[in-house]
């Protein structure tokens, strides 16, 4: 049989207090420091998932600015190319104005070199006829000299108005 002496006790004793100072000093510290660290793990992971949710979020807003720059970008420049299109159809319809007004001007200017060419014409004219009457009338003449005072007097005018 077993017999149960006193070191027998102080053993199981000894066993049960070092079984509560451990209990105390290790395992509730260490059970502790787990429990937090599991939670300090679960607030981790909640923040990073917030923060991922705010990514996207961003992510979303900023992608929407861009289009929306985009568009801002797309209408100005249609803006700009519509504003160039009707200068250069005010430009091009002013040059259209100018041309007419020139060639108003050009005809109104041989118009006038016509009439005053038509006028020289007319004073030479009445100045040879006079010049070739006078001399027919001082003298009677025939065919051929007709001619030959003709391109005499033809000379004359030629050579004075050089």
């Amino acid at each position: 049989m077993i017999s149960i002496d006193y070191s027998l006790i102080i053993v199981i004793l000894n066993f049960v207090l070092l079984l509560v100072i451990l209990n105390k000093l290790l395992y509730n510290p260490i059970q502790n420091f787990l429990k937090e660290r599991k939670l300090k793990i679960e607030n981790d992971m909640k923040q990073a998932e917030e923060s991922r949710t705010q990514a996207q979020k961003l992510e979303k807003e900023k992608e929407k600015e861009l289009k929306k720059s985009a568009e801002e970008i797309r209408n100005m420049k249609n803006k700009a190319k519509r504003e160039a299109e009707d200068e250069a159809d005010e430009i091009l319809h002013r040059a259209k104005e100018h041309e007419k007004q020139v060639l108003r001007e050009t005809e109104e200017q041989l118009k006038q070199e016509k009439q005053k060419a038509i006028q020289e014409v007319e004073e030479y004219l009445s100045e040879l006829v006079s010049s070739l009457s006078a001399k027919l009338i001082s003298e009677k003449l025939d065919k051929k000299k007709d001619e030959e005072l003709l391109k005499k007097v033809l000379s004359e005018r030629g050579s004075s108005e050089v």
